[in-house]
């Protein structure tokens, strides 16, 4: 595990950071996403179209977070120190255009849009839309929207200052990154078991451990792992995550909640 900048610590010193903050958070996501995984061969083949549109939607949301995050960090310009704040910055921005297919010492890559858009036409055999549609009556659109309302509502919240909102979306953006490394895992198996090799998720498991690294680089440059409002970030997302990995498979079982 690495960051980035000579400022930051060493690997070593990275992951027993991030360790201290796993042993904050209650575990709950993992579970939720393996529970969808393993229920996800029920789902009729007549579904995928409208499930991966509905999780689509979620998933592009978090290019709309890490914005938001990095926004969040540059906006303490004013109260923060200036070397944390470069080195979180970076830390930040790494994973973000890693999204758009943009990674240091690589080849401009795929953006994670463009693979996510040849998975769904590989599973669906329709290409994906040029629009998420206004009006709709799908139960996983709705549930794609839903989550990406309370995960973006988190991060914009106005009851913090500056720093306080930072250090929060900086816990939040840290449980993103590293619950992201069992999440793909768990779903790569799931679709190759249902005979689909999706790109898209390839993309991912190659480098989230890599981003992870940054997430937690980012939080120690800006504060600690022991900062509740950190711990609160990413026990939020944790939550919110295995919310909406809960959700999708009560869609599947069709006892939805929302």
């Amino acid at each position: 595990m690495t960051a980035i900048n000579a400022l930051a610590p060493t690997a070593d010193e990275l992951d027993l950071e991030q360790g201290r903050l796993f042993e904050k958070l209650p575990g709950r996501s993992d579970t939720s996403i393996a529970r969808f995984c393993d229920e996800l061969h029920k789902l009729p083949r007549s579904s995928y179209a409208e499930a991966l549109l509905g999780m689509g939607h979620l998933y592009e949301a978090f290019d709309l977070m890490f914005a938001i995050i990095a926004s969040s960090v540059q906006a303490t310009h004013d109260v923060s120190p200036y070397d944390a704040r470069y080195v979180t910055m970076q830390n930040v921005l790494q994973p973000f255009a890693s999204e758009y297919g943009i990674e240091p010492g690589r080849p401009l890559q795929n953006t994670h849009r463009k693979l996510y858009a040849e998975f769904y036409e590989s599973a669906t055999g329709e290409p994906w839309p040029a629009l998420y549609p206004a009006h709709s009556s799908s139960k996983w659109l709705a549930c794609g929207r839903h989550w990406t309302k309370v995960m973006v509502e988190r991060l914009q919240g106005d009851d913090l200052d500056l720093c306080q909102r930072a250090k929060y979306n900086l816990g939040y953006h840290w449980a993103v990154e590293a619950l992201s490394v069992g999440e793909f895992d768990h779903l790569t198996g799931a679709w190759q078991s249902l005979g689909f090799h999706a790109p898209y998720m390839d993309a991912h498991c190659e480098v989230e451990e890599e981003h992870a690294g940054c997430a937690i680089g980012a939080v120690v440059a800006f504060s600690s792992v022991e900062d509740p409002l950190v711990v609160k970030g990413a026990r939020d997302h944790e939550s919110d995550l295995a919310g909406f990995y809960d959700q999708c498979t009560e869609l599947i079982s069709g006892t939805p909640s929302i």
